[in-house]
C-alpha cells in the first residue's frame, strides 16, 4: 500500500506542476530532464542509432519522452516507498536540482513531502495511543496502556474503515495511472491546436508533393517533443535586436511588416535526413531581408557574428558577412499564410544552402558579437557550418512500392544543392552499368528543388535503379555517410521488381 501511496503522489505532483507550467510558465523539471536527456541522444552517434530504431523525426523524441516518464514517476515512486515524507520530500528536492533552479526544486521536494504525509493521514492504518497485538481467528484486540494519572485512555480508530481505505488507495491509483497515461497520449497527439497544421504525411520511401509541397505535408523535426514547443503570443512577442549595434531595438511584427517585402520560393531541408529521406520540402516564404533590419539598427565596428536566440532557448550563429547577404531572410507568411505554430509562428530564419538547423524557428532575438557561441546543436558535435550536400532522390516509382507494370513509363525526382544549380541528373536502371541524362524542370528560382524525369521501358524482371546529380563541376557523393555530423551522402537506390 505504500508503493501505491507514493505512486499516487508522484502522478499528483505531475499534475500540479504541469498545470503551474501551463498557466504561468514556471519551470517543469520533466521537460527539464526530457531536455537534457534529448541533448544526449543529439550526440551524432547516438541520434544515428535512436532514428535506426524509432523512424525518423520525432520517433526518437517520443522515446525519450517515455524514458523521461519512467525515470520521473518511478524515480519519486521509489522514493515515497522508501522513506517518510520529510525525508523522501529532500531527496528530491536534491535530485531536482540537477536540472531545475533552486526555488522550483525546493517547491517540489516541500510538496511531495506535504503530498506523501496527506495520503498516509487519509489512506494509512492509525491507531494513536494503542498496541495491536496478535489474536486469535476471529478477534481483532487492542491492548490500552493506562495513563500516568490513571484515567482511561481510548485507542483513536483507524483513519478510515479497511476496507474504505482499501478501496480509495486503489481507486485514487488506478486513477493516476489513468491521468499519466492519458496526459502522455494527449502530449504526443498535440499538434499545436487548431491553428496548427496536421502531421506531415511524408513518408520514408514515399514521394515527395513536386512544386509547392501543402503546409499540411511540410516535414517537421523539432528538438522538443511537439506538445512543448513554445506558444508565443503575436500581440506581446518582439524581437529584440542589441549587442555590437548602435541602436538596440524592440520590434513588433507590425513594425517587422513595415521593411521591404520579399517573396522567394525555397526548399528546406534537415541535417538528419537520410539519402532518400522525406525531411525537405520546399515552399513560398514572405518576409524581409535581414541587411534591412541591421542596417536600421547599424552594425558596430568589431561585429563578427551574429547569435540567433528562439523562445524555446535553442540557438546558432552565423557569421556577420553571410547575414548581410541579400538572400537571408526572416520570415512570416509560408504558402500565403502566416507561419503556424509547428513551423515558427510569428518569424524564423531562412538561409539558402544551409540545412535547417541553422535557421531558427520563434525567434525572439538577434544579437551581434565579436566572437562566435557554437549553437545548441554544434555543442553537441554537430555541423558547424551545416551546408546542404547535393543530394538527388527517386519518387516515382516508390522505394515503399517498388513493383511496377511493364511497359513505358517514368522514373522522377528532384534533385536539389541549396543555393547552387543542378545542371545534370542521371538515372540508371541495371545498378550502375550505364547511365542516361534526364529531363530538368527548371525550378522557379534559385533556391528551389529541381524536378526531374526519365521515360523509360522496362520488361518483367526486376532493376535496379539509382540516380545522381550534378551542379557544373561538382559530382554528387557516391560515398555512402551517416547524415550526422555534415548531412548524408550517397546515391539514392533500390531494387524495382517489373511484372
Amino acid at each position: 500500500m505504500r508503493v501505491l501511496r507514493a505512486w499516487i503522489a508522484a502522478v499528483l505532483l505531475s499534475a500540479i506542476g504541469y498545470a503551474l507550467f501551463v498557466a504561468s510558465g514556471v519551470a517543469y523539471p520533466p521537460l527539464r530532464l526530457f531536455g537534457a536527456l534529448t541533448q544526449l541522444l543529439g550526440i551524432p552517434k547516438l541520434f544515428q542509432l535512436v532514428h535506426q530504431v524509432f523512424g525518423l523525426g520525432q520517433g526518437g523524441k517520443i522515446f525519450a519522452f517515455m524514458g523521461v516518464a519512467v525515470l520521473w514517476l518511478g524515480g519519486l515512486t521509489l522514493l515515497g516507498s522508501v522513506w517518510r515524507g520529510q525525508v523522501a520530500g529532500l531527496v528530491a528536492c536534491v535530485l531536482t536540482l540537477v536540472f531545475a533552479p533552486w526555488p522550483v526544486a525546493l517547491g517540489y521536494g516541500i510538496a511531495f513531502w506535504l503530498l506523501l504525509d496527506a495520503l498516509q493521514a487519509l489512506l494509512g492504518p492509525r491507531v494513536a495511543g494503542a498496541v495491536r497485538v496478535p489474536a486469535r481467528r476471529g478477534e481483532g484486540r487492542v491492548i490500552v496502556p493506562p495513563s500516568t494519572d490513571g484515567a482511561a485512555v481510548t485507542a483513536a480508530p483507524p483513519a478510515l474503515p479497511d476496507g474504505t481505505r482499501r478501496a480509495t488507495t486503489a481507486a485514487l491509483a488506478a486513477g493516476g495511472a489513468l491521468v499519466a497515461g492519458g496526459g502522455l497520449t494527449a502530449l504526443f497527439r498535440d499538434s499545436g491546436g487548431a491553428a496548427a497544421s496536421a502531421p506531415a504525411t511524408i513518408t520514408p520511401g514515399g514521394p515527395l508533393p513536386f512544386g509547392v509541397t501543402p503546409v499540411d505535408q511540410w516535414y517537421y523535426v523539432s528538438k522538443n517533443l511537439e506538445a512543448f514547443d513554445p506558444t508565443v503570443d503575436g500581440a506581446k512577442w518582439r524581437l529584440k535586436v542589441d549587442g555590437l549595434v548602435r541602436t538596440p531595438m524592440s520590434l513588433s511584427l507590425t513594425d517587422l511588416k513595415r521593411f521591404t517585402p520579399v517573396t522567394e520560393e525555397l526548399t528546406l531541408s534537415c541535417i538528419s535526413n537520410p539519402v532518400g529521406g522525406p525531411l525537405l520540402s520546399n515552399g513560398v516564404w514572405v518576409g524581409f531581408r535581414l541587411s534591412e533590419l541591421l542596417k536600421a539598427a547599424g552594425v558596430q565596428p568589431g561585429a563578427k557574428y551574429l547569435l540567433w536566440e528562439a523562445a524555446d532557448g535553442y540557438t546558432e550563429s552565423l557569421p556577420l558577412g553571410r547575414a548581410l547577404e541579400d538572400d537571408v531572410l526572416l520570415v512570416h507568411t509560408l504558402n500565403g499564410a502566416p507561419l503556424n505554430r509547428k513551423h515558427g509562428f510569428p518569424l524564423r530564419v531562412l538561409i539558402p544552402g544551409r540545412y535547417g538547423m541553422k535557421q531558427p524557428r520563434w525567434l525572439t532575438r538577434i544579437s551581434l558579437s565579436d566572437r562566435d557561441v557554437p549553437g545548441y546543436w554544434v555543442k553537441r558535435g554537430w555541423s558547424r557550418t551545416a551546408e546542404v550536400e547535393l543530394l538527388s532522390r527517386i519518387d516515382e516509382p516508390q522505394e515503399v512500392n517498388p513493383n511496377v507494370k511493364a511497359g513505358a513509363s517514368f522514373v522522377r525526382g528532384i534533385a536539389f544543392f541549396g543555393g547552387k544549380p543542378v545542371t545534370r541528373v542521371e538515372v540508371t536502371v541495371d545498378g550502375g552499368k550505364s547511365w542516361r541524362d534526364a529531363r530538368l524542370v527548371a525550378p522557379r528560382t534559385r533556391y528551389a528543388w529541381t524536378p526531374w524525369e526519365l521515360p523509360v521501358t522496362l520488361t518483367p524482371g526486376s532493376y535496379e535503379l539509382a540516380v545522381r546529380a550534378y551542379s557544373g563541376s561538382t559530382e554528387q557523393k557516391k560515398a555512402e555517410k551517416d547524415a550526422l555530423p555534415e548531412g548524408a551522402t550517397g546515391y539514392h537506390h533500390f531494387i524495382v521488381n517489373v511484372s
